[in-house]
């Protein structure tokens, strides 16, 4: 698409917006490519179980140890955030298969969160 003046529209995570995405490209380019453009990226590794996901996301996102893991300490923990922020998760089709119920339960509240400001995404690559 075109803006008006001929120059091509910025969609999505280039316009600075959140949302869910699902990208084919290596982890490590797309974390790249966020950092550039502005965004705050935490980049979550290989998880196979709930507690797992809270721990990798404490890490992550550099939150303290106290950190609930669970739901709403994940809501608390997305709504408090005041920067573009994006979460890249490239192992996330092994959690979903392993654990598909919580793993549908998360991505709701993360859906949830990418429709809010400050923009965040995640990125399922």
């Amino acid at each position: 698409m075109t803006a008006p003046g001929g120059e091509p529209e910025r969609t999505g995570l280039a316009a600075g917006r959140g949302g869910v995405y699902r990208v084919v490209a290596a982890a490590d380019d797309v974390e790249t490519q966020l950092a550039s453009d502005g965004w705050r990226v935490a980049v979550l590794p290989e998880v196979a179980r709930s507690r797992d996901f809270y721990a990798a996301l404490r890490t992550s996102l550099d939150l303290p140890d106290w950190t609930g893991a669970n739901l709403d300490a994940l809501w608390d923990v997305l709504t408090d955030m005041t920067e573009p922020t994006a979460l890249v998760w490239p192992s996330h089709a092994m959690f979903a298969v392993a654990r598909p119920g919580p793993w549908r339960r998360i991505l709701d509240v993360l859906e949830e969160r990418a429709a809010q400001d400050p923009p965040f995404a995640v990125v399922l690559t």
